[in-house]
């Protein structure tokens, strides 16, 4: 356990009142002195040097392929075109309509030659084709009908007169659910809490002498009820891209009785343990790199679980939370421990039963937390003694309506360190330290961040280089796709420090100016599957 700490910290001053209120430590227009600190300088005080809390340049990193590269291979029934077709060549596009845009190009047909076809057993009229062959042919495959395909000439009648009159469901009713299921619609638009994590993890394997990384991509297919254990391999070469060889293994698949809404990974000894979130189920995996995955043990849930996390330290161990605001101790194989359980939110209502709850630098100190807060439990007590990390309208430069969207331990960064974001900002907080944020972390999304992924850099006085990189903060959003990234440096023998701005990276769907020039009905398709709404995201370097 690493218990250093930086020498000298920022100063800082967080007030109790509103989070709009100005503090009394500054300058004017030019900020508060809370934002340098002296580098050296044990002379005169006109020679020392001091460092920015928010450094201007940062690490960059610059895209090798300006187009998304699928990792499994598409349908046989869907084949994307390697060349564009020419647009002089006009039996070809209608060959593309035909078969894209079937009901359009052939559904004017039946109105038009309608009163030419006889569907009656009596003899046809001259110059009319008789249906009954097709009809008898049918009814031998015994093809389900549909009973709303059929509607009678009398009630359509009534029904256009007394629409007004004849209600099947209550006007005052029918508004009531329509106004509640568009509000539902609206707030899921914004952010997805259901999707919270993220369904998509990476656990890295040993280096091999070629120069790739193997590692096993653990994600949801046909309908997020199929969990796939995929082995690739990560191929870096020095010149052109990188890419990903998934074709060398098949995945190992588990069918799963609900959908896949969050993984979470942890390794020790060698060995990868795995929980996966559904709503009403939740399941534990283990594996490793000679041992195919296999399932432990799998529970349900009589409330909507809103988070699962794995322990860092003990394998086998892990957290679940619910809608309702438990947070229960899962051993698999031993049973389950109720640690924690809050009906309302933590500091004040924040009008959402959305529960988060993870682990910390100690196996039994537990991190749970809502949209208005966090806290430690110690779980070791019966009374459960709890402690203020992060609490909002409490912290400084909190703005008015902020809310927290998500939690994550920073262990393989800091063994005290967490990363709390808002819609707004992101804080990276020493748990030993609460309620005092060590860095904040501005980020401009569109929607609020409900992923993240943490690539750790060097500490400037660890690296064997003598040269530092930045620890890299990736956030991204479900409908938006948006991804940005944020850097700082520190947090051991020196002092926590923003590095540059925050970079937004590259979406899938910005791609499309990369791509052959098709045609557009296919533009538009290309475009509805590119922007479809993101399920998770990882990343390794």
């Amino acid at each position: 356990m690493d218990y250093q700490f930086p020498s000298q910290l920022f100063p800082g001053f967080y007030n109790r009142g509103p989070p709009d209120s100005v503090s009394q430590h500054r300058s004017g227009s030019w900020g508060g002195y809370d934002r340098v600190t002296p580098v050296g300088g044990a002379g005169d005080l006109s020679s020392w040097t001091f460092t920015a809390r928010h450094q201007v340049k940062g690490e960059v990193w610059s895209p090798t392929e300006p187009a998304p590269v699928p990792l499994l291979s598409p349908k046989h029934s869907v084949l994307w075109p390697s060349t564009p077709p020419d647009p002089m060549d006009f039996v070809d596009h209608m060959q593309n309509f035909y078969s894209d845009h079937y009901q359009d190009a052939f559904g004017c047909m039946s109105e038009i030659l309608g009163h030419d076809f006889n569907f009656e057993s009596k003899k046809s009229k001259l110059y009319s084709a008789n249906m009954q062959k097709m009809k008898r042919f049918v009814d031998m495959m015994k093809f389900k009908k549909c009973e709303l395909a059929y509607s009678s000439k009398v009630m359509d009648s009534y029904a256009t007169m007394l629409t007004d009159v004849m209600h099947t469901i209550p006007p005052q009713l029918l508004g009531s659910l329509l106004h509640e299921e568009l509000t539902g619609q609206r707030d899921r638009m914004l952010v997805s809490e259901e999707a919270t994590g993220g369904a998509l993890a990476f656990v890295p394997f040993s280096h091999s002498g070629s120069g790739s990384q193997h590692g096993c991509l653990i994600y949801p297919r046909r309908g997020l009820h199929l969990l796939n254990f995929h082995t690739v391999a990560l191929q870096h070469q020095r010149e052109g891209p990188s890419c990903v060889d998934a074709k060398s293994h098949p995945p190992f698949s588990f069918q799963l009785r609900g959908p896949v809404r969050q993984i979470s990974t942890a390794s020790l000894f060698n060995h990868c343990c795995v929980a996966v979130r559904s709503d009403h189920l939740c399941g534990v995996w283990r594996f490793a790199e000679t041992v195919k995955p296999r399932l432990l043990q799998a529970i349900n849930t009589t409330e909507v679980a809103t988070c699962i996390s794995v322990s860092p330290h003990i394998l086998g161990e892990v957290l679940v939370a619910s809608e309702r605001g438990a947070a229960v101790l899962w051993t698999v194989g031993r049973g389950i421990q109720k640690i924690r359980e809050d009906e309302d939110n933590l500091y004040f209502n924040a009008k959402s039963s959305w529960r988060w709850c993870e682990f910390s630098a100690h196996p039994r100190v537990i991190l749970y937390a809502d949209r208005t807060g966090v806290e430690l439990t110690d779980i070791r007590e019966k009374s459960a003694t709890t402690h203020t990390l992060f609490h909002i309208s409490n912290t400084s430069e909190c703005r008015s309506g902020e809310r927290l969207f998500l939690s994550r331990y920073l262990g393989e960064v800091h063994p005290f360190h967490h990363l709390i974001t808002t819609q707004y900002s992101a804080y990276i907080i020493d748990e030993r330290f609460a309620a005092m944020p060590m860095i904040k972390l501005d980020h401009v999304m569109q929607l609020p961040p409900i992923f993240c992924e943490i690539v750790p850099g060097c500490d400037a006085s660890i690296s064997s280089g003598g040269g530092s990189r930045t620890t890299k903060i990736l956030l991204g959003s479900h409908r938006s796709q948006e991804i940005t990234m944020l850097q700082y440096s520190g947090g051991r023998a020196e002092a926590s420090l923003s590095q540059g701005p925050p970079r937004s990276l590259h979406r899938p769907q910005d791609s499309l100016k990369h791509l052959p020039v098709q045609i557009p009905h296919r533009l538009v398709t290309a475009k509805s599957r590119l922007s479809s709404p993101a399920l998770g995201m990882t990343a390794y370097v």
